[in-house]
């Protein structure tokens, strides 16, 4: 069994289970002890799992990594990639905005511009921007993910569906010589949208996400028109990105 779907197999018994040992894990993939032991490692470093004494324990955001995890890691590498990012945005713009820890830390800077209409399906981060003067916000209907402040599900999707932005603003949760991707599912269903849908693509990152692979992928680099983050990628990625025509940005 491939890599990535014997994670994805993995992830599907800890949704039902919440916790499982790598023994009984083994047992269920006809996979060995090790082999479990390095996909558990795996996913503990794209933030979709926690490890524990002889096995692992989901996140409560089911999957993707809880907010207030994902809020604590890497805070400045995210807001020097937010503000690379930030120079391309202009005042009166329509702009969507996920519902990442890396573009919350681009929500203080859109205090700068005005008459800015920002669509999101993100909690924290909309009501981060409701504080600022000069933006009209509008969340995106659906189900509130339990330890997230995602807003998620097929009622999102729907009314996404009609939102056509001038800019999308997304993270995600790897990069690699193959693109982008995602650690869950519903985030990868609502962000392929609107990179479908947005005049301008942009994804921030910060650099611990390069070399990673994560469960769902998102796009290849021809899927976003900028990749901004707080250091230039491997040499690898670099050159992905500059065949499918994404332009890098970092300081």
């Amino acid at each position: 069994m491939l890599n990535i779907l014997r994670q994805e197999e993995i992830m599907a018994v800890l949704r039902d289970r919440k916790s499982a040992t790598v023994q009984e894990l083994a047992e269920l993939l006809f996979a060995s002890g090790s082999t479990i032991r390095r996909d558990l490692a795996e996913l503990e470093r794209v933030g979709m799992i926690r490890r524990s004494h002889g096995g692992a324990v989901l996140f409560e955001g089911g999957g993707e990594a809880a907010a207030v995890v994902r809020e604590q890691q890497h805070p400045k590498e995210k807001k020097r990639a937010a503000e690379t990012a930030f120079p391309l945005l202009r005042r009166g713009a329509a702009v969507f905005l996920d519902s990442s820890s890396t573009v919350g830390m681009l929500v203080p800077l859109l205090g700068r511009l005005s008459d800015l209409v920002v669509v999101t399906n993100g909690l924290n981060n909309a009501m981060m921007l409701a504080e600022k003067p000069g933006i009209q916000v509008a969340v995106a209907c659906g189900s509130l993910r339990k330890g997230s402040n995602s807003v998620v599900g097929s009622d999102t999707a729907a009314y996404l569906a009609g939102i056509h932005p001038d800019f999308s603003v997304m993270s995600c949760s790897a990069v690699n010589e193959e693109g982008f991707f995602e650690s869950s599912f519903e985030q990868r269903q609502l962000k392929r949208q609107m990179l479908q849908n947005a005049r301008v693509r942009i994804i921030i990152c910060d650099s611990s996400k390069f070399g990673l692979k994560s469960l769902a992928a998102l796009g290849d680099f021809s899927a976003a028109d900028y990749l901004a983050s707080d250091q230039p990628p491997p040499e690898e990625i670099a050159k992905a990105a500059e065949k499918a025509g994404c332009k890098l940005l970092f300081p």
